[in-house]
């Protein structure tokens, strides 16, 4: 589309006549701008019924698409791969399927609970500006040779951790190099898992900390309901194992909810008292300060990145949340640098 400033027409040149009612057209610029608004939103009908609508289509539209493109060339060429979608690719998968890793729980093996259908299977991210590269193993076994990554928060993290664990291992020869430091076997249990590879000088770690925060006896004097105190002033014990590594991944938003909480007798305490008229989000807030303020008094900004990640879907779904469940529960490492992003903020 080739949008020209009206002053490069001849004086004499005239927009063609329209066929419409003389009513409609009788205050010129007004019709306009009507019938302009009127092909816009058939464009963005037309496109809703052929494709899913965001608002970011609208960017690629005419005199949008060309501000953009200009700006796009101006702009640093720095590929954000948080910023995207997640888009159904046929030719997926690209190797075969299985579930024969061994480090995978038995519980997360859905073809092997019986789950029939495979179409999860084909999806993958796509960031807006640039392409992802293909996973490979190897390469990644070397960067992070001599390092160590955390993964900490709920069982969804925990899902990440054992996806990490299995795709790394695709470029191990000789997987028996593949051990907990610890000798305990992967089920579900309370505690935490470190898996070391031994060819890198790897580990790649795991802690059950659903809130992150302590949850502790309720104190003394405190209403009849309170069965437990969810301390957000006090980050878990196992924050001390935590320092010094390379990348750590938080997850915690999963168990923030009602149902985990005030409707099991668990309610927040700030200081030595419970406080029982707080509601669940006000104390999750109140708990992401205490993570921050851990990670600004024991990390170094020059050797550790945190990813975050909040609220997520449960493991299990309706059909009408398929597409919602996919496209939150299946990212591993590409998320919003949130807590690092006011880390760097703030050190500045």
């Amino acid at each position: 589309m080739d949008l020209q400033p009206s002053h490069h027409l001849p004086k004499t040149q005239h927009f063609p006549r329209l066929s419409f009612s003389p009513v409609i057209f009788k205050n010129r610029p007004t019709s306009l701008a009507i019938f302009s608004l009127s092909l816009l939103l058939s464009c963005i009908i037309f496109f809703t019924i052929t494709r899913p609508f965001q608002p970011s289509s609208l960017l690629d539209i005419g005199l949008f698409s060309q501000i953009l493109t200009k700006y796009q060339n101006s702009a640093p060429k720095v590929c954000d791969y948080s910023y995207g979608s997640w888009v159904r690719d046929e030719s997926y998968p690209l190797h075969k399927y299985t579930e024969k890793c061994p480090f995978l729980d038995p519980g997360f093996r859905c073809q092997q609970s019986g789950r029939p259908d495979t179409g999860y299977q084909k999806w993958r991210w796509q960031p807006r500006a640039c392409n992802l590269p293909r996973f490979n193993a190897t390469d990644f076994l070397d960067r992070a040779r001599d390092g160590r990554i955390v993964f900490a928060g709920d069982s969804i993290v925990r899902n990440q951790w054992e996806s990490l664990l299995c795709m790394l291992a695709q470029g191990i020869s000789n997987q028996s190099t593949i051990y907990e430091e610890h000798g305990s076997p992967i089920t579900k249990h309370k505690g935490y898992l470190s898996m070391h590879f031994e060819e890198y000088n790897l580990t790649v770690e795991y802690y059950r900390v659903p809130f992150l925060v302590i949850i502790d006896r309720p104190p003394k004097d405190s209403p009849k309901e309170v069965r437990g105190a969810i301390r957000v002033d006090r980050l878990h014990w196992y924050c001390a194992k935590w320092v010094g590594a390379d990348i750590l991944l938080f997850s915690p938003g999963h168990w923030w909810n009602e149902d985990k909480t005030l409707k099991m007798g668990n309610y927040f305490q700030e200081g030595g008292a419970v406080n029982t008229t707080i509601d669940v989000k006000e104390a999750f807030g109140k708990s992401l300060i205490t993570l921050m303020s851990w990670v600004l008094q024991s990390l170094k900004p020059e050797q550790s990145y945190i990813f975050f990640r909040s609220y997520s879907p449960v493991h299990y779904r309706q059909v009408k949340t398929y597409l919602t469940a996919i496209s939150f529960s299946l990212s591993i490492l590409y998320e919003i640098l949130y807590i690092y992003s006011l880390y760097k903020l703030m050190i500045k």
